[in-house]
């Protein structure tokens, strides 16, 4: 008997799949075509020209009740229910605002602190004639559309009547 020689060549892998129900077929032909019919133009009704349709439209975000400010000129401020206060400090020749916020405290005495996460300081445009050498807070007052320094408290002299200085208005902060 001659000795074998060791193999080199393999057959290659065949793999069966049987299924056993016949839940699965595949359907070898492609399905016969339908013939082709002309879709039906939808009918457009258009109202008389004198007459409006009282259609209401619901778009989200709602469009804008005002006309929006032309390209280049600042934003009208809003107005607000509640006072807003920004811290405005000086770097330099830029200067950036942070706003006030009041984050929340513990409800206990060495309960959890609930997270407060306000918003990034904003770049905005220095306001004219200050030094920056110490924070200014702008405040913008419930019900008002301009922005001005808030003022320190005044001190007067007992029975005298003191007269306030005006206020210094001053851009409303706003992202850039």
């Amino acid at each position: 008997m001659a000795a074998r020689s060791p193999r080199k060549v393999f057959a290659k892998s065949f793999v069966v799949t049987l299924a056993a129900t016949g839940a699965c077929f595949t359907e070898s032909a492609p399905p016969p075509q339908q013939p082709q019919q002309p879709q039906p133009q939808p009918v457009v009704q258009q109202p008389p020209p004198e007459q409006k349709p009282d259609v209401t439209v619901v778009t989200n975000p709602p469009h804008p009740t005002t006309t929006p400010a032309s390209p280049g000129s600042p934003a009208k401020p809003a107005t607000f229910d509640y006072d807003q206060k920004w811290t405005v400090m000086k770097s330099g020749d830029k200067c950036s605002a942070m706003a006030r916020v009041e984050c929340p405290k513990p409800d206990k005495p060495g309960g959890p602190v609930p997270t407060c996460n306000p918003p990034p300081p904003m770049k905005i445009e220095c306001p004219k004639d200050w030094d920056g050498k110490q924070a200014l807070t702008v405040v913008q007052y419930a019900h008002n559309e301009k922005c001005e320094v808030e003022r320190a408290p005044m001190k007067c002299p007992k029975g005298a009547m003191c007269n306030p200085p005006p206020p210094r208005y001053v851009a409303c902060p706003t992202w850039q």
